[in-house]
């Protein structure tokens, strides 16, 4: 038992050290982004199992398998072990990711109706009045697609769609959960490399994997132009256009 918990921390061990260096430094990441978001959540998956099952296996080493925790020794040990448990819990809870205020300023106004909805391309948009470039997906029952006045107005039809085309991506992709997933990691467990790398690169993985869908869709000509309206200054937006641009 001893030896296979050793093991499981030595493989847990090496995901989480080579992991992040793999999947932040090859170049087939940029180009494969839902692969490389899978190929994040296995490694997190494999990290996080191996050190529970290893730790987990060492300590019970040699205890009766009967009564691993020596609960009928002594019946606080049960107690010591639910609120353990309880712990671990409640700190997940505590550090998971909430929505942010922007989220809920969407939601209310999309919910609310202040926001005027338009069909775009086959899809209930909600338009807000903004001066400013503003283009969002919000997930859940009272969240959708918001867009501002600003952002439409710089945008032609197919660009248009474009956008829409990118943000439904997201909301079909649930692509806010898969970074609230990497964000709350890194939340978790801040001191370690590879959860900070993980929450970085799923942000702008989401983001190239929206694009493709979108692409598909509408044509990567269109997207690009819309990012360019979009966000012309953008480091990220320079690196979404050249993708486009390569398809």
């Amino acid at each position: 038992m001893v030896i296979t918990g050793v093991a499981l921390l030595v493989v847990a061990i090496v995901v989480v050290a080579l992991a992040p260096r793999g999947l932040t430094r090859w170049a087939w990441t940029i180009d494969r982004p839902r692969t490389a978001l899978v190929a994040w959540s296995a490694a997190v998956v494999v990290g996080v199992l191996g050190f529970i099952g290893g730790i987990t296996l060492v300590v019970l080493s040699g205890r009766p398998s009967d009564d691993p925790f020596g609960v009928a020794d002594s019946p606080t040990h049960g107690v010591h072990l639910v609120v353990a448990v309880a712990a671990v819990v409640a700190f997940v809870i505590a550090v998971r990711v909430r929505p942010g205020a922007e989220h809920a300023a969407v939601r209310e106004a999309i919910h609310s109706g202040v926001a005027p909805r338009r069909l775009v391309d086959g899809t209930i948009v909600a338009v807000v009045e903004a001066d400013h470039a503003l283009a969002c997906a919000v997930p859940g029952r009272s969240g959708g697609v918001l867009l501002s006045t600003g952002l439409t107005a710089r945008l032609d039809e197919d660009e248009l769609d474009a956008v829409v085309a990118h943000e439904s991506a997201h909301l079909r992709g649930r692509h806010a959960s898969v970074v609230a997933v990497a964000e709350s990691i890194e939340r978790t467990v801040p001191w370690v490399p590879g959860a900070r790398a993980m929450a970085r690169s799923s942000r702008v993985l989401v983001e190239f994997a929206a694009d493709d869908a979108a692409a598909r869709r509408v044509g990567a000509d269109a997207l690009a132009r819309a990012v360019r309206a979009a966000d012309p200054d953008s480091a990220l937006s320079a690196v979404r256009i050249a993708r486009l641009q390569r398809r």
